[in-house]
């Protein structure tokens, strides 16, 4: 009985490499891919009806209350020299996860979560020219696609962000 059961008995587990992937929210900004921390965003949800606020910058859409709390709405691509985000079915706002900013990005869409493989991180972004290269640290390519990894916290503390008046 005892050959038996060691012969029909499983083998050991093989030893597997397991590759260390990197998670983030993915979203389109115009025709760029980018992908930012997930610790990084609170929540994404459409863009809410926007009380215009007097004297800012034209990227600032306005305040909105999102279950007892304003919301200043920023236009991310405005922001960055380009065209506004068209608001549509696919547009999203992305609360930002900054300590003292109660701010939510727009962007054209969201793409979900995204996963990468590490080992596959590209680093050079030197061919891209972009005003959006100064807020990435970093980027992966997966299938021909360039996804910028995007740092919403070092936007949150940047000058010319936090300066709104026009």
């Amino acid at each position: 009985m005892q050959q038996q059961s060691l012969e029909n008995a499983p083998g050991l587990p093989q030893e597997v490499e397991v590759t260390k992937l990197w998670s983030g929210v993915g979203f389109r900004l115009g025709n760029m891919m980018l992908v930012t921390p997930l610790d990084h965003v609170l929540e994404i949800l459409p863009p809410p009806p926007a009380a215009v606020v007097p004297g800012v910058k034209p990227w600032l859409k306005g305040i909105a209350n999102v279950r007892g709390n304003l919301i200043t709405i920023v236009d991310l691509s405005e922001y960055f020299g380009k065209p506004p985000v068209f608001q549509d079915d696919k547009s999203r706002m992305m609360i930002m996860n900054a300590s003292g900013l109660n701010t939510g990005l727009l962007v054209n869409e969201v793409l979900g979560l995204r996963h990468f493989d590490e080992d596959l991180e590209r680093q050079d972004l030197s061919g891209v020219d972009d005003p959006v290269l100064g807020q990435l640290t970093g980027a992966f390519l997966r299938d021909n696609v360039l996804w910028g990894v995007f740092d919403m916290k070092s936007l949150a503390e940047s000058p010319s962000f936090r300066h709104v008046a026009a």
